[in-house]
């Protein structure tokens, strides 16, 4: 997609450009953007309207990441969505109406008040023939009505008397002549529900502003202006995030964020500011539908606290506002066949527009979503290769991927289970997994001829961290599943080692997970593209309004072109007549190994079921588990543990499940999750070439899109 940043520079470091961006802003969140693989344009939007139409016409976006707060006037903010609106140029963040309101601080308190929401008791004074209230309790609030970035608050803003409201009423006028807001001090904490509309659940954590007000001789705790702009106050303040407030203060400040976010339709992203009272009720105090995206500011911190990069929040920033428009989003980099980029994945259908089921993904659209599950790859590549034994030089295309379940699963078994819809296939452990109900191990994938050294791999891994693993406690039996990727890639020169799953698993992490011809899926072919490893998830809302996640990974190696199914439509039938029939793999129908991880708390009954409706999201994009393939599926639960070591008296463990009323959500969400798993591991991928002059072409993109959009899957 093409992208251009808005903004207006911040020159000098007087307070009247305190809102403005610095260069250094600038181009961290221009890296960011580029980094997710979108061509990104900066515009300064700064000065005549005409100017700034020239340079933003001339950038040519299909999408404007709006940062511009403006110079002028107190609709300074409204102004460039107003602009973009009048334009037809798409953009994030709130329209013209919503910023308008919003740097208004009184009218935006009084539109909520009328809405029910709880704020301070105050007036609006905009000239200097004013009447202060009689009934206003003291100690009062003074500060600007139209700015931002605590602009004209200091230590000084909150007054005791009535004498001391009407001198420095007086002396801010002058600066501030667009209006005064005077309200009711609220004692208390100062706390933010930063928001990202694409984030699971939308609100992050709560972040606590507190200080110490030994530091700077205050009184009152108050966030003001020179701890904001790093001045000497700043010392004096300390962020927490998760703020330490208990159950039922979180959930009165969360409800009210999300009653406001609601009342004032603010998209893609946000913060709202409240200060909870010390008797634990909450005021509003402010919206901020620009909210600072400076690594150190309430957004960014709450977005590490969930896990999430800066670069994963202005990605969801950039979804939401993508979908709210209906833009695909499509790679900038559009890859040629003869050019296969392994290092460089393709967008997985969601970031082409394509919306797999009804569900929300979450935040990394990957089994990694699902907390403390972690992925690595080790991706074996080479040409020309000898032959053991032989004179013949040949190609390798395989590798080794490791899926880690979250925190000691030897120490600490992970409840689990499984199905083999057809079991011309390998999963090594698979049988002890079902026996038991109890996963132990990682779980590792890899090419047929390599599971026995990538079981090795595993047993050494396990043995550095229990070294009486097998005499003091019980033998290991490590959980590797296969796919024949002999394609593509020589079987015979067995690169695959136990050292390549030992360095999988140490490459574990969380967050994005690379799809495609990567890993244990580079050699591997699906409906006749390239591509092995996909992965997706889905958020899940249970009655108690607790999220919860279901994820799926996928080494897919099965398929006919002619089969391809992409949500409902088999587009396989025209792409069959349109590519080369030659060429094609005929030999072997392949297989796919499907994992599926949830913190959902479920019991192996429920997770062999749960692994059964993985395969019904393999039907729905065209297997028909053929006699040759095998299609074996593991699912796990973090929700539900067993510790090997009994520390407990009692004979008895006490596990927790998921009522069948609400399993369902959990049947739908790994159907839909596997679907879109399937889909990404080739949409993702480059192309691949291998052995014997091979070519799996990459998934045409836009010819899909075509497809689907204009309904030729039906001639």
């Amino acid at each position: 997609m093409r992208i251009t940043i808005a903004y207006n520079l911040r020159t000098d470091d007087t307070e009247a450009t305190a809102e403005l961006l610095t260069d250094a802003d600038i181009n961290r969140i221009h890296e960011a953007i580029t980094s997710l693989h979108h061509s990104v344009t900066v515009v300064e939007v700064s000065g005549k309207p005409n100017e700034v139409i020239e340079r933003l016409i001339e950038s040519e976006p299909d999408l404007i990441f709006n940062l511009a707060e403006g110079t002028i006037g107190s609709s300074r903010e409204a102004f460039y969505p107003g602009l973009y609106e009048q334009m037809g140029i798409p953009f994030t963040g709130g329209n013209a109406s919503l910023l308008h309101l919003n740097l208004d601080k009184h009218l935006a308190k009084t539109v909520l008040s009328n809405h029910g929401v709880n704020v301070p008791k105050g007036i609006l004074i905009t000239g200097r023939d004013f009447a202060l209230p009689d009934d206003l309790q003291y100690p009062l609030m003074i500060k600007p009505n139209s700015e931002g970035s605590s602009k004209g608050i200091t230590q000084d803003s909150v007054v005791d008397t009535r004498d001391i409201a009407l001198t420095r009423i007086n002396r801010l006028l002058d600066h501030y002549p667009a209006g005064l807001v005077v309200e009711e001090y609220i004692g208390g904490r100062e706390l933010s529900i930063p928001f990202l509309e694409s984030y699971p659940g939308k609100l992050l954590d709560v972040v606590e502003h507190t200080f110490d007000l030994r530091k700077i001789g205050g009184k009152y705790n108050i966030y003001d202006y020179d701890m904001k702009q790093g001045g000497e106050a700043a010392e004096s303040v300390h962020v927490v995030c998760p703020a330490n407030i208990n159950a039922e203060e979180e959930k009165a400040v969360t409800q009210m964020a999300r009653e406001v976010f609601d009342i004032m339709s603010c998209p893609d992203v946000g913060r709202v500011d409240i200060r909870l009272h010390t008797n634990g009720t909450p005021y509003f105090i402010e919206l901020n539908p620009l909210p600072s995206l400076h690594p150190d500011a309430s957004l960014m911190t709450a977005a590490r606290s969930r896990g999430l990069e800066f670069r994963d929040a202005l990605r969801l920033v950039i979804r939401s506002a993508a979908r709210r428009y209906g833009i695909p989003l499509r790679s900038a980099k559009q890859t040629k066949k003869a050019d296969i980029a392994f290092e460089t994945p393709r967008p997985g259908a969601r970031e082409l527009g394509m919306q797999i089921g009804w569900m929300t993904p979450g935040v990394h659209n990957a089994i990694t979503d699902v907390k403390g599950v972690r992925v690595g790859h080790v991706s074996r590549f080479a040409d020309d290769v000898q032959i053991p034994g032989q004179t013949e030089k040949s190609t390798i295309r395989t590798g080794v991927t490791a899926i880690m379940p979250a925190g000691r699963a030897y120490a600490n078994r992970i409840a689990a289970g499984g199905f083999i819809l057809n079991g011309v296939g390998e999963m090594a452990g698979l049988t002890q997994v079902i026996e038991t109900g109890w996963l132990e191990t990682p779980i590792l994938l890899t090419n047929s001829h390599s599971v026995g050294r990538v079981h090795a791999g595993v047993v050494n891994h396990m043995l550095k961290k229990y070294p009486r693993l097998g005499t003091e406690t019980d033998v290991v039996l490590p959980v590797v599943g296969e796919a024949d990727d002999s394609f593509l890639n020589d079987v015979r020169v067995g690169v695959c080692s136990a050292q390549d799953a030992v360095k999988a698993m140490e490459s574990a992490s969380s967050g994005p997970v690379q799809q495609g011809s990567i890993g244990a899926g580079i050699g591997m072919t699906s409906f006749d593209f390239a591509g092995g490893i996909g992965t997706s998830s889905r958020i899940i809302t249970v009655s108690e309004g607790k999220a919860f996640t279901v994820g799926v990974l996928v080494l897919s190696n099965f398929g006919k072109m002619r089969n391809l199914t992409i949500d409902g439509g088999v587009v396989g039938r025209t792409l069959d007549r349109e590519f080369d029939q030659e060429g094609r793999r005929a030999v072997s129908e392949g297989s796919i190994i499907v994992v599926v991880a949830t913190d959902i708390p479920l019991i192996t009954s429920q997770l062999n079921r749960v692994a059964k409706r993985a395969a019904l999201g393999l039907g729905r994009t065209g297997s028909y588990a053929a006699a040759t393939s095998g299609e074996i599926i593991l699912a796990f639960s973090t929700g539900n543990r067993k510790p090997r070591v009994n520390t407990s008296k009692s004979n008895f463990i006490t596990l927790k499940l998921i009522s069948d009323n609400y399993i369902d959500m959990v049947y739908e969400a790994v159907v839909e999750a596997t679907e879109e798993a399937v889909i990404n591991a080739i949409f993702c991928s480059n192309g691949m070439n291998g052995r014997e002059q091979r070519w799996c072409p990459p998934v045409p993109h836009q010819r899909i899109l075509e497809l689907l959009n204009k309904g030729e899957i039906t001639s």
